[in-house]
């Protein structure tokens, strides 16, 4: 019981020499005050800037709807693969490629120097690439979770316009980058599905020629072939073909009807000079083996039909068409500017401003504290000396 007496009798006491010296402790806690406004307006800033990006509308995305499934190369020539197509890019696709670019050292590079966000005090940019390559790395990027739908770009600086400047430079740059590789490498893909229309064409042809060339060569053949047969036919003195007579199926001697062998197992030249000259007279005035070339008029069709394809022409015209025709206004991400403008991370008011508050009430109760202390110590010491 002692003890809390003395307790309270302390706090009392403590209170009261507090309350007596109230001129000080608030003349302390006014200059804390005035000295912490004057750092809060003194020290370096610190802003950050978070800019959220996100996948484009399914309303946006419809605007490339004449690319999606497309394929560069004929129809006849399609194969079920992804690869083929010119436009192989979903709403997620063109995000990634789109954060993919942003996140590229060069490019944070570049728009740190477009922006000047490296630049000092005095506006004159860094002697050396270790400043650059810092703030490189001090750019963060997040990617989305299941509470978060979106990539977080976070980037800091101490200069808020030349900041939101950055953001918006790299944001606006990284998207017309992207979009003007996505094109080019639609384009690409439009020549090579030309580039294999062509080959296809030119291997046809040649498959063509082949043909007729083996055809004219099976007709030099038969007439080498019909000349030697017609010499041995006029060496034998066979001008008409030779006629045998048919044996009845039991081999009776029955006469049976005459026929003239003019193939078979029979010789060639028992058709008779006659009938071999006129059929090595039509060999020789055979002007075109076309209709005897094995497949030539199938092969004939799908050189019309690639010939005819203006697929190509008809790609780039709806590239034309499409987002990607101007890539300084395609959309692949969504983003606002509005929302990653630069907020001041410190120095805080409020922070600054309470924190000097404690601050000067701390150092004026300690003040008062220390002259009572000091006052009590020279009276008791007063008797002492007059005695």
């Amino acid at each position: 019981m002692e003890t809390e007496r003395d307790s309270e009798i302390d706090l009392w006491l403590l209170a009261h020499r507090l309350l007596r010296g109230w001129r000080i402790i608030t003349l302390s806690v006014v200059l804390a005050f005035i000295i912490g406004v004057a750092l809060f307006f003194t020290v370096p800033r610190s802003y950050q800037s978070v800019a959220t990006i996100l996948p484009i509308t399914q309303s946006a995305y419809a605007s490339y709807a004449d690319l999606i499934a497309k394929s560069a190369i004929p129809e006849s020539q399609q194969k079920e693969d992804a690869q083929l197509q010119i436009f192989p890019y979903s709403r997620g696709d063109l995000l990634n490629e789109f954060v993919a670019y942003l996140q590229s050292p060069a490019h944070l590079i570049r728009a740190a120097q477009e922006s000047g966000v490296l630049r000092d005090k005095d506006g004159k940019p860094p002697t050396d690439e270790q400043a650059a390559l810092a703030f490189m790395r001090s750019v963060t990027f997040s990617p989305p979770t299941d509470g978060k739908p979106g990539f977080d770009m976070r980037v800091r600086s101490g200069n808020d316009e030349a900041l939101n400047k950055f953001v918006a430079w790299s944001l606006d740059n990284a998207r017309i980058e992207a979009a003007k590789l996505i094109r080019a490498s639609v384009i690409d893909k439009i020549e090579a599905g030309e580039k294999m229309r062509k080959d296809s064409i030119a291997a046809l042809k040649v498959d063509i020629a082949s043909r007729r060339l083996q055809a004219d060569n099976i007709r030099k053949d038969n007439i080498e072939q019909l000349t030697e047969q017609a010499r041995v036919a006029a060496t034998l003195n066979i001008v008409d073909p030779v006629t045998v007579q048919a044996l009845s199926p039991k081999q009776e001697n029955t006469t049976a009807a005459s026929a003239q062998v003019i193939g078979g197992d029979q010789p060639v030249y028992f058709q008779g000079s006659t009938a071999l000259k006129e059929q090595i007279d039509l060999l020789k005035n055979r002007k075109n083996s076309d209709p005897y070339t094995a497949g030539l008029r199938d092969l004939q069709r799908q050189v019309y039909a690639l010939e005819n394809d203006d697929r190509a022409q008809t790609l780039r015209a709806l590239l034309n068409e499409s987002p990607l025709g101007k890539p300084a206004s395609a959309p692949l991400a969504g983003y606002s500017l509005v929302a990653a403008t630069a907020q001041r991370t410190f120095p805080r008011l409020s922070i600054f401003g309470i924190g000097s508050l404690l601050i000067g009430l701390i150092i004026g109760s300690g003040i008062v504290l220390l002259r009572r202390e000091r006052d009590e110590v020279a009276r008791a010491k007063a008797p002492a000396a007059g005695a």
